[in-house]
Order: C-alpha cells, then sequence, then structure tokens
C-alpha cells in the first residue's frame, strides 16, 4: 500500500476544499464500472449547517442552491484530485455525485458512492439508507475516484450506530424506513422502501420547480446530523 501517495492525496483534497476523504479496497466486488481501478477514494463535502436546519419540514430554495453548490464543488475536487493521481502515473476515473442520472426503474446507479464509502470506514448505513458520518451526520455531498493506485486502506465499518433511535422513521413524511438496523450485506429494500422516498420527494420537488429530487427531511432529523449544526451553530 502506498501510505505515502494516500498521506499526499489527503492534504491536496482537503486543500481543495473537502471535508473529509478516505480510501478503500473495493477488490473482489462484482459491481466495479472498471474492474482495472479496484481501489477508490470517498470525498465527502459538508452542508451548510444553518440550510439543514431549515429544512425540518422540507426543503426549500436554500437547500436545492445548497445542493447544487456542493454537487459542483465536489465535481471541481474530484477532478483536481483525479488530475493528481494521474500525474503520479495511475489511472483516475471521477464518479461525480449523484444527482438525476440513475435508473427510473430501480431508482438505483450501478456503484453507488456508499460502497467506497463503507469500505474506508468513513461511516455507516442509517436506517433511512443514507450514509451517517460521526462528524457531519448525513448532512454532506459524496463523490467516489476509482483508481489503480495502491493507497492505504480504511477500516470497513462493520454494524450500525443507530442503535434504538428511531428520528428518521418517526420524522419522514413516507413513512419510508422499515425500522432495520443495517449490517454489512444488508440489501437496501430491506431498510426503506425507496420508491415511497422517491415518490414523496418527487412531488414536493416538483411544488417547488427542482429538477433535483430533493427532500432532505431525515437529514436533519438524525440526531448526528443535530450534533454537528450544533457544534457550528452554537445551539444547545
Amino acid at each position: 500500500m502506498n501510505g505515502r501517495l494516500a498521506e499526499v492525496l489527503k492534504e491536496r483534497i482537503i486543500g481543495l476544499g473537502a471535508s473529509g476523504c478516505g480510501f478503500s479496497d473495493l477488490r473482489g466486488m462484482p459491481v466495479l464500472p472498471d474492474p482495472g481501478l479496484p481501489f477508490g477514494v470517498t470525498i465527502i463535502l459538508a452542508l451548510d449547517p444553518v440550510v439543514i436546519r431549515g429544512i425540518k419540514k422540507g426543503p426549500n430554495r436554500e437547500y436545492h442552491d445548497e445542493y447544487e453548490r456542493a454537487n459542483r464543488e465536489l465535481t471541481r475536487i474530484g477532478e483536481g484530485a483525479a488530475d493528481f493521481i494521474e500525474g503520479q502515473g495511475f489511472r483516475a476515473l471521477l464518479l461525480r455525485p449523484t444527482s438525476e442520472s440513475f435508473d427510473k426503474k430501480t431508482l438505483s446507479v450501478p456503484f453507488p458512492h456508499k460502497t467506497a464509502a463503507i469500505s474506508s470506514g468513513m461511516g455507516w448505513i442509517g436506517k433511512c439508507d443514507l450514509l451517517v458520518n460521526e462528524e457531519f451526520g448525513s448532512a454532506f455531498r459524496m463523490c467516489t475516484i476509482l483508481t489503480d493506485a495502491l493507497l492505504a486502506d480504511g477500516n470497513r465499518i462493520q454494524s450500525s450506530k443507530c442503535g434504538q433511535c428511531r428520528s428518521c422513521i418517526d420524522a419522514c413524511p413516507a413513512g419510508a424506513p422499515t425500522g432495520r438496523d443495517w449490517k454489512p450485506g444488508t440489501h437496501r429494500d430491506e431498510l426503506v422502501d425507496i420508491f415511497a422516498c422517491y415518490r414523496f420527494a418527487r412531488s414536493i420537488s416538483d411544488k417547488m420547480g427542482s429538477k433535483h429530487t430533493i427532500c432532505g427531511i431525515c437529514i436533519e432529523s438524525c440526531p448526528w446530523t443535530r450534533k454537528y449544526i450544533n457544534s457550528r451553530t452554537g445551539d444547545l
């Protein structure tokens, strides 16, 4: 493993404005877009805590704009990081932040960013099927770089830290979360009715005139997210 390259790359990614990054060994996973690029770099960018605090009852224009800003910034950061990796003599494929480029029949993408993020040790899957990070809760966006550079591997998360918490379940207007705990190997459909989630989010996004399918109620309701909000805004 190239620990020195990982260290320099992380410094470069943070210097470009990212909130955090992690590295993963994805060898053996059957869903890789390119089997020749079996190592992952997960980049996260935290969302504005003031904006997230304002979506308790649903998305608003400020959240829509913050969502777009984060996607643009992550793309810029991801492109810079991929260029750096290629400059070191390795291949790099940037998977941009997921927006509307997903299969509308299955509501899925070929390679979820969460797959690499879990393997990098950056978080676990919450009861609403979102990645939860100890520092930012679920108030962040992600992108992924796949590469053939053997970077330092993270510690794969093996269990949920949600415990008995039901905050996202009780907050969801669509009743999408099933209440089950995640563990490695748990399928998305065991955790959430993704079609109910999508129908509700699409309906309120349409009313708002947003091209993005966004909601965010479960993000704001998460105690880990609220801890992040309070740490940045000084709320009690």
